[in-house]
């Protein structure tokens, strides 16, 4: 009844269904009249972003709680320190995340690992798909996430210019703050911009409440918390670094980047000595991810072409301790350690051309070189992958339609040296697999009317197993459990189909999108129903025969296969310009994942859910410039555990915790202002989360069977801009 009554007030407030694709800029100093909302680009390709304001309100650590906000966005976390974006239920390594249009590698295939990026020192950060997402990966098509480094900037001819912004953030309930600095210097030939970021947190704080409490191994299923109030071993510490270099001129421009990231973090698990025994809190691991990335790219005009070579070089560090924090780390003798280095050389020329017979469109090549090298530890073998792909992408219009149609050709192939270790997943007659198929997608726009427009997409793509999914065999201390590899895994397809119906006037907008994919060789990583005695027992990895009488902790083992599935859903939200003061934002998502073939929830779908936000810009008050203040809500439904296959699904049947999740609501208040100071302006947002301090588990928290989610949390963003 809670989700009819929100969407019921949110249709009356806008009287539409919508997928939403722009924000509202802040309202100027000097506006008191009525205002109009900025006309929405409509495309066949859909590009989505937060705007300025609200990108700066969600400066995170996290990169799936700072895009939460938008439609069709979930997050899929870990308190504060870890969230990765959940896009149409895909995420890891079916949402590829890409840096300035390059791929980012992040080690996607845990639950709990970050991409590497701070959104603070992020110009913008855009979910893309359709045809132009054929540009990037053969993914694309579907969804995914582009992160554009600070923006290179040129200053007026003859002029030189100095500006940036001084930034920091502090929260109440978990003690975390950040401290950063933005800067660019730049003439009108030559711009040099950078940033650099600290971050710190503590335990985060659910709220008190009544706890499961001393519980053994074998007891009836409960699903009480073991742990409320402090989260034990959930702090980290961030920081991160750009540095950026452009020069233009009238043959066109080159940029040169190099960023630097690193996150030492720290995750809650839980461990018992077998039936009988207490369930008791401990470090599941420690972990320090590190990452340099330098990009080159360059645009060169030849007349009315533009050739675009890019380079990306990147190096990418995983060190992660099982039963031990980040802190201890140092001590440990490396053998003790898992040491997973990973590296990747990036290259892609792509050329725009002028229009031929009324078309207009970009096509390129584009390959990479990718080796993991295991230095230490287990779970993931030394292996390398190559790659290469073509693509073309066109648009033309015809009449008032709008076509726009793209393809892609990828090969790639892994090969992983046999090692004693992974024996039991693969050997010399299936250690080496290559991998080839096709993308493509078309588009079509058309206005109705002078407010109506539909849009209609059809796409197909591509995606290669992974080294992890094809040739893991070890523990992952992080999420508890055993993993193996398949080399037996065939690439994944998809067919991919999207119909929108988008209305705009001068003070609404709304959109309404139905969609559905269709996959086939869907990879899963499932329960494989038996144990395997955790690190550091007697029997270390060896399958535990009767769990009844076991010789030490064991932890649950999972190995990836394959089904096919059908995911679908429907969005909704809404933005309404009642005065010029006055702004209603609304959101809603409905969806489902299915194994089709065993007629079954897909893991890790998000629930539906649905939300309102009112938001009041006052006139100036003395020094406060344009006050805000607004009000938020977020319902969460219910959600079930898909069963054996899904992350955690043990949890369902301990005596404590949960894998299915109850539905929920949750309140926010959010004020800003700037504070005039000469001929500077203070920029402060003060967002007050979960306002009444409610007890909720969500079902991509993957605190879930432990501990719940955050509590009350007061969090103050300040900004202060400079320049000269």
């Amino acid at each position: 009844m809670h989700l009819k009554t929100l969407v019921a007030a949110m249709c009356a407030v806008t009287l539409s269904p919508v997928w939403a694709a722009t924000e509202l800029p802040r309202v100027s100093v000097a506006e008191t009249a009525d205002q109009k909302m900025q006309p929405i680009e409509i495309t066949t390709s859909t590009s989505l972003s937060l705007d300025k304001a609200e990108q700066q309100r969600n400066a995170t650590t996290s990169l799936g709680a700072a895009l939460s906000d938008l439609p069709g966005v979930n997050n899929l976390g870990a308190g504060s320190q870890s969230g990765k974006p959940v896009v149409r239920g895909d995420t890891a390594l079916r949402l590829p995340v890409l840096s300035n249009g390059m791929a980012m590698d992040y080690q996607a295939e845990g639950t709990r690992h970050n991409p590497n990026v701070d959104p603070v020192l992020a110009d913008e950060v855009e979910v893309i798909r359709g045809p132009q997402g054929l540009k990037y990966s053969s993914q694309a098509v579907k969804g995914a996430v582009n992160v554009q480094g600070l923006k290179i900037d040129y200053a007026a001819p003859g002029k030189t210019d100095l500006k940036g912004e001084v930034v920091g953030e502090v929260n109440s309930n978990n003690n975390e703050h950040m401290l950063g600095l933005k800067a660019q210097v730049s003439s009108s030939r030559l711009s040099l911009v950078g940033g650099v970021t600290q971050r710190e947190g503590d335990n985060f704080v659910t709220p008190k409440g009544t706890e499961a409490g001393v519980v053994n191994m074998g007891e009836p299923a409960g699903n009480l918390p073991l742990v409320t109030g402090e989260t034990p071993y959930t702090n980290f510490k961030n920081q991160a670094a750009s540095l950026g270099l452009g020069y233009q001129d009238d043959w066109g421009k080159v940029e040169l980047r190099h960023t630097y990231w690193q996150s030492k973090q720290n995750y809650l698990g839980v461990e018992s000595d077998g039936p009988g025994q207490p369930f008791e809190l401990m470090a599941a691991a420690g972990q320090v991810l590190t990452n340099q990335e330098t990009q080159l790219k360059a645009e060169w005009f030849a007349g009315d072409w533009v050739i675009k070579p890019q380079v990306s070089v990147t190096r990418n560090s995983r060190e992660a301790a099982h039963d031990v924090p980040f802190e201890e780390m140092s001590s440990l003798p490396r053998a003790d350690i898992l040491d997973l280095l990973v590296k990747r050389t990036e290259l892609k020329l792509s050329a725009e051309h002028p229009e031929v017979a009324g078309w207009r469109g970009e096509f390129g090549a584009s390959g990479f070189d990718k080796t993991q090298d295991l230095r230490s530890g287990e779970l993931s073998p030394s292996a390398t992958e190559k790659g290469q792909g073509v693509f073309v992408v066109e648009k033309r219009a015809f009449g008032k339609l709008q076509i726009e149609a793209g393809a892609r050709w990828d090969t790639q192939d892994v090969k992983a040296p046999v090692d004693a270790h992974f024996a039991d997943v693969y050997n010399e007659t299936n250690n080496e697999q290559s991998f080839a198929d096709w993308s493509g997608a078309l588009g079509a726009a058309y206005p109705l009317d002078s407010q109506w427009t539909v849009t209609a997409n059809l796409g197909r793509s591509f995606r290669a197993p992974s080294i992890f999914e094809l040739y893991a065999g070890g523990a992952h201390g992080g999420v508890q459990a055993y993993q193996l590899g398949n080399p037996n895994l065939k690439a994944e397809t998809s067919v991919n189909s999207e119909l929108a119906l988008t209305f705009q006037a001068s003070h609404l907008q709304s959109t309404f999108a139905v969609y559905s994919n269709w996959v086939d060789n869907y990879i899963v990583l499932e329960n494989t129903g038996r144990y395997r005695y955790a690190e550091g027992t007697t029997d270390e990895g060896q399958v535990v025969l009767d769990v009844n009488n076991p010789t030490g902790i064991y932890v649950p083992e999972m190995q990836s296969q394959q089904t096919t599935a059908l995911i679908q859903g429907a969005e909704w939200s809404a933005k309404y310009q009642t005065t010029s003061r006055l702004l209603w934002k609304a959101t809603a998502e409905v969806m489902q994942g299915r194994d089709t073939v065993k007629n079954r929830e897909l893991p890790l779908m998000p629930a539906n859910n649905a939300s309102l936000q009112a938001q009041y810009t006052f006139a100036n008050l003395g020094v406060l410039a344009s006050p805000s203040l607004g009000l938020k809500t977020r319902y969460v439904a219910e959600k079930k555990s898909a069963g054996l296959y899904e992350p955690y699904s043990q949890f369902d049947k301990t005596p404590f915790g949960t894998a299915s999740t109850p539905d929920y609501w949750l309140w926010e208040v959010q004020a800003g202002t700037d504070l005039k100071l000469g001929k500077q302006a203070l920029q402060l947002d003060l967002t007050v989360q979960n306002l009444f301090d409610t007890q909720y588990r969500d079902f991509l928290d993957t605190y879930k069977g432990t501990a719940q989610g955050m509590g009350r949390n007061v969090k103050l963003n300040v900004r202060m801009p400079f320049g000269v």
